[in-house]
Order: C-alpha cells, then sequence, then structure tokens
C-alpha cells in the first residue's frame, strides 16, 4: 500500500518530464530530425548586406563582350560589341551587331541596358552558353535607331541619349532600379568597357599605381569592380587586385577630353587589397560574393546592393572613405 501511494505521488511529475522532453525531441514520439527553432545560431538573420550580396551575379566584361543575343522565342539576333558605362558606373547601353540579320549589318545599335534579359548558361538555351535576351519583336528592331559601325557617336550628347532612351522607354525592365536618363548624363563622362581594359589607374598626383586587367559588371546595371595590375616590372612579377568601381573617380580633361582614372590611395596599401587570380578557370572564385563583398570591405566602401544604404555617386564617391585606414590586408592575420 506504501508503494502504491507513493507512485501515486510521483505519477503527475512524471508526466510532466515526460511531457516536456517530448517537446524538446520533436513534439510526438518516432518523429526525429525536426529543425531547430529559428533563435538558433544556424537560423539566426543575416545583416542586409551579407543577404544581398548572397544574390550578386557578376560576370566579366570580357566575357560579356562577344555574348549573343537571341529573342524571346531562342532565335539569334546578334553579339555584343561593346558596354557603354558611365562615370558612377552604371551600365548605361549595351552596342549590338545583328550580323546581317534584318538587312542592317552595317549598323550598330546602343539598346538601354534594362531593355536586356540576362540568362545563364543552360538556363534558357541549353547549350551551356550565357545570352542575353532582347525580347523586342524584328520590327521594331528596324526601326531603332542606330550608328554606323565606323562612327561612334558622342554618347555624352543630352540629344542623342534622349533619342535612344526615348524609343526604348516602354521597353525597360520594370525590376530593374532607376533608369540612367539622357538629362542625368550631360555632364558625365561614358566610356566603353573594351576602352577601360588598359587604362592608367593614377593617385592625385599624378602617380601610376597601375593598369586595368579585367572589368566585372553586375547584370542589375552597374560595375561592381575593376581588376587592377600593380607592383612588378614590365609585366612580370605583378600583382591584381579587385577595386570596387566607388573607390575610382573617373574625369574626363577639360582641354584635351582624356579621361583619367584616380584612386585616392598608396601603392603600398593598393598591393595589399584582396588578390584576384586571372583565368576563367578562377572566375567562379572571383565572382563568389563573399569575396566581393571582401574587396568593398577593404576600401571601406559603402555597397551598392545594400538596402540600407545609398550608392555613393558623382562628386561624392570617396566621401566616407579611407581607403589607407589600417585594416587587416588580404590574407593578412588579425
Amino acid at each position: 500500500m506504501k508503494r502504491l501511494r507513493m507512485f501515486a505521488l510521483l505519477a503527475p511529475t512524471l508526466s510532466l518530464a515526460i511531457v516536456a522532453a517530448s517537446a524538446q525531441t520533436g513534439g510526438t514520439t518516432g518523429k526525429t530530425g525536426t529543425p531547430p527553432p529559428a533563435t538558433t545560431p544556424q537560423n539566426k538573420p543575416v545583416t542586409t548586406t551579407t543577404a544581398a550580396a548572397r544574390g550578386l551575379q557578376v560576370h566579366a566584361a570580357s566575357d560579356v563582350i562577344g555574348m549573343k543575343v537571341t529573342n524571346a522565342q531562342n532565335e539569334k539576333l546578334g553579339k555584343i560589341e561593346d558596354i557603354v558605362v558611365t562615370s558612377t558606373g552604371e551600365i548605361a547601353y549595351a552596342v549590338l551587331s545583328f550580323g546581317g540579320v534584318m538587312g542592317v549589318g552595317d549598323k550598330y545599335f546602343a539598346i538601354p541596358w534594362s531593355v536586356l534579359q540576362m540568362h545563364n548558361a543552360d538556363a534558357l538555351n541549353g547549350d551551356g552558353e550565357n545570352a542575353l535576351i532582347l525580347p523586342l519583336d524584328k520590327e521594331r528592331l528596324k526601326n531603332a535607331p542606330g550608328f554606323d559601325k565606323s562612327k561612334w557617336p558622342v554618347m555624352t550628347s543630352s540629344d542623342w541619349a534622349k533619342d535612344i532612351d526615348t524609343y526604348y522607354a516602354n521597353d525597360r525592365r520594370s525590376t530593374t532600379g532607376r533608369p540612367v536618363e539622357a538629362s542625368a548624363r550631360m555632364d558625365a563622362s561614358e566610356l566603353r568597357a573594351s576602352e577601360l581594359k588598359g587604362m592608367n589607374v593614377e593617385t592625385p598626383s599624378g602617380d601610376k599605381l597601375g593598369d586595368i586587367k579585367e572589368v566585372a559588371l553586375d547584370p542589375s546595371g552597374r560595375v561592381n569592380f575593376v581588376v587592377v595590375s600593380v607592383g612588378g616590372f614590365l609585366g612580370i612579377g605583378d600583382r591584381h587586385v579587385a577595386v570596387p568601381w566607388e573607390a575610382v573617380k573617373m574625369t574626363r580633361e577639360s582641354k584635351s577630353e582624356k579621361v583619367k582614372l584616380v584612386m585616392n590611395i598608396t601603392k603600398d596599401r593598393l598591393e595589399k587589397a584582396p588578390q584576384y587570380t586571372l583565368g576563367r578557370e578562377h572566375w567562379n572564385e572571383m565572382s563568389d560574393p563573399a569575396f566581393v563583398t571582401r574587396v568593398y570591405d577593404f576600401y571601406n566602401v559603402r555597397p551598392y546592393w545594400s538596402s540600407s544604404t545609398t550608392t555613393p555617386s558623382g562628386s561624392d564617391k570617396g566621401k566616407d572613405m579611407d581607403m589607407d585606414k589600417d585594416k587587416p590586408a588580404d590574407g593578412d592575420k588579425k
């Protein structure tokens, strides 16, 4: 009788313990692998910058130039001849050739970047090639404003830009950010991506820091970073580093019209920047969001993809930067 009374007294306590244990192991007997709660380290919220960076896509300009262009029905229209970027790093136009299609083989066409759609390999074509989609019918393309291959227009002209912007005004993707309007470009410099490669980068005092070897493009419509070759002698022993476009100031001299690229940084500091490895076999690593984020962190540059900040532009570029700030260099241990 004493044992029965003791069991009766302990029964409620045992029941509560069993219920508590069941709740911690999945709620019901036999269920395993229940995901941890949202407050555990595995599921803690990530910062705005990191989350946005995970969605970045970066393509080398040398790969985009020459990339084929198709219509929405996957019919080849032509290819990309060049990319036109502004001093603020926005991609203004893609210059297309149609290779004799529609009787316009002697012309190039400047298409606002926001009209085109990037499709990665196998997403649409199934042939292992990346492609740009131009979702316009052939009749509309026949009547589009173009220019002679041997005579490029002055793309900083507000009149020329206005004609292009007006013609494609209703064709822009609604998912893109604010389009680069003609009026905003009147005082801006524009340059082809093919011209950027090989250009010198200088200090404010005119000392050479290095030269550009590659341009990384974000399909959302921006230059993500440029690759600068620094150090070495006659190309021997040089180091390639990635530099955010926001850390570079592009200016055009009033008299000579020559475009200059300037960075407010010392050569010693630049040589310690995140290293870029040339070669297509390394592109997946060099375009990885983690690498891109590290590049922007090194130069103390606000990332343009972060929804919590605004992208530095125009005369404000470099305003909040301290690129010579004593941060751990690439590969340095803290």
